[in-house]
């Protein structure tokens, strides 16, 4: 029989409704976008089957090109609405639907059976980018960094699953249909609202929705110093737990902001300083970053993100080949400092536990300065346990790994960065770990097209530019990585293989040595 004539598959506190094109969670109808419906029809058509992409893309997607980070967006929306598990990745293979269904044929009407518990649910949540209501566009970054913090604090609760503010950010200055993005994104609850500051006086309006039908769950408006926002990003925290988790312990809210709050000069100038990190920002807004970053530990010696946003700073400026020993140095120093001030933040925690273990210096001969594998892999697994849910915990966690020899660890946490942000601005970073993931893994076919995809997004990011080098080299066309190699120098001219040998984080010899090799052979400067 086929599927579309099946009246009802269940599993779990699953119900799907072929005829209807629905599907019901313990019962009640739960949003799911056309496409992504469609491809779950394909693997329930086949369970337990390995369907590979170029298939899977195919059949749903009959005679229309697209890109396959499409089907990774609906694999995401599947798995935010069914579970983690539910839809496994075969590496270098495809998918596969994980869970075991019942069908009901359309002449019998049986009795659903669900489990007597029901498996842990989380709503999901977008926040749109708040409106600038100052009059004044050079405060748009402060109404970008209130939506950064709210989105932050309910992802540390671990209660919701929560749509990345890069994602939401896709939004910003759109007249938006809150039904059509809650498809896009496949979240069922929207935040969105507003920011008027006038020297030290605030007001904050924040609006809960329900996506589905565009009820209003919760309103209120807030006016309050400048001194007190932290107050208020709280206050609006704990309003959509309370509305959407009522059983929650207020006390388990406050407990998820430990740290004291920064100065908000501080906090001001960091806010200024991130948008100067997106990929490929090259050397002035990556010396800007930095001029902000330390203006603002002059404010406040203790703001541990800051110290970590230093860190981070230093990091970018090795990776593009614009930095010295001296970055090296100061983002090893900034990042202790940074982790000696965590106190389980996961920010702090991820980003200085990733310059621990990707900065350092190999000086032929000398003793090794950096490389501190041990205690970042220590960090970011701090980080991951009181921070899954967020975006940059699961970045920093597959950055790592593929220079310590883990690929396919790393597509794992990549693969949940993007289930988190599948309409990242940033996805040039993310696809280039990718990258680097399969050539670690000798996987070069797959290093090469995600390398290619990241500059797609990202032109002049040089590291997906080196990627797909190293991986050309790696596959024998020798032609096309002189090629790219050409490109990646124009954006680096002071790349050197020395340079590289004593920078590159590969925790293995012999893969420093063989990509050295192929930077020799494509007229990289010795």
């Amino acid at each position: 029989m086929e599927i579309s004539q099946i009246q009802r598959i269940s599993f779990g506190h699953f119900e799907v409704l072929p005829a209807q094109r629905q599907i019901l969670v313990a019962g009640q109808a739960a949003p799911l976008g056309a496409r992504a419906f469609d491809l779950l029809m394909v693997l329930l058509a086949q369970p337990e089957r390995v369907l590979g992409k170029d298939e899977l893309m195919a059949l749903v997607w009959p005679g229309v090109v697209v890109e396959e980070n499409n089907l990774s967006v609906q694999i995401s929306a599947l798995r935010k609405l069914l579970g983690a598990d539910a839809i496994a990745t075969v590496t270098g293979r495809g998918y596969r639907f994980n869970l075991q269904t019942s069908p009901s044929p359309l002449a019998m009407h049986p009795v659903v059976e669900r489990p007597e518990t029901a498996p842990s649910y989380k709503p999901s949540i977008a926040v749109l980018p708040f409106t600038n209501m100052s009059g004044d566009p050079e405060q748009d970054y402060f109404a970008d960094g209130m939506v950064e913090d709210i989105t932050t604090a309910l992802a540390r609760l671990n209660v919701f699953f929560v749509i990345a503010r890069n994602s939401s950010f896709v939004y910003k200055n759109l007249a938006v249909d809150i039904k059509q993005v809650g498809r896009e994104l496949g979240v069922e609850y929207v935040l969105e609202g507003s920011v008027r500051k006038s020297g030290k006086r605030l007001r904050i309006t924040g609006q809960l929705i329900e996506a589905a039908n565009a009820r209003h769950v919760w309103a209120e408006r807030f006016d309050c110093e400048l001194e007190d926002v932290f107050d208020v990003q709280d206050r609006i925290t704990t309003h959509i737990v309370m509305a959407l988790q009522p059983n929650m312990r207020r006390a388990e809210v406050e407990r998820s902001r430990k740290a004291a709050a920064p100065n908000p000069q501080a906090y001001d100038l960091c806010l200024r300083a991130l948008p100067k990190l997106q990929p490929g920002a090259g050397k002035l807004a990556l010396d800007e970053a930095m001029v902000l970053a330390q203006r603002a530990l002059q404010i406040d010696p203790k703001f541990g993100r800051a110290r970590a946003l230093a860190a981070t700073v230093c990091m970018a400026r090795i990776f593009d080949g614009t930095g010295s020993a001296r970055d090296i140095k100061a983002g090893l120093r900034y990042a202790d400092e940074a982790l000696a001030s965590a106190d389980g933040d996961p920010l702090i925690l991820s980003f200085g536990g990733l310059a621990l273990g990707l900065l350092g210096f190999r000086a032929f001969g000398l003793r090794m300065l950096g490389f501190r594998y041990d205690e970042a892999e220590r960090a970011i697994q701090r980080a991951l346990s009181f921070g899954p849910s967020l975006l940059d915990v699961q970045y920093c966690a597959g950055t790592l790994k593929p220079f310590l020899g883990q690929g396919d660890d790393s597509l794992a946490h990549f693969e949940q960065a993007i289930r988190i942000s599948p309409l990242d601005p940033s996805m040039g970073n993310i696809l280039s770990g990718i990258s680097g993931a399969h050539l670690v893994s000798g996987r070069y076919p797959e290093a090469l097209a995600a390398a290619q995809k990241a500059m797609q997004h990202s032109p002049n990011l040089v590291l997906a530019h080196r990627l797909a080098t190293v991986a050309l080299g790696f596959m024998g066309r020798m032609n096309e990585a002189t090629v790219a190699a050409r490109r990646f120098l124009e954006l680096s001219p002071t790349f050197t293989v020395r340079k590289y040998l004593c920078v590159v984080p590969y925790r293995d010899a012999d893969m420093r040595n063989r990509v050295a090799k192929i930077y020799r052979a494509v007229g990289v400067p010795r």
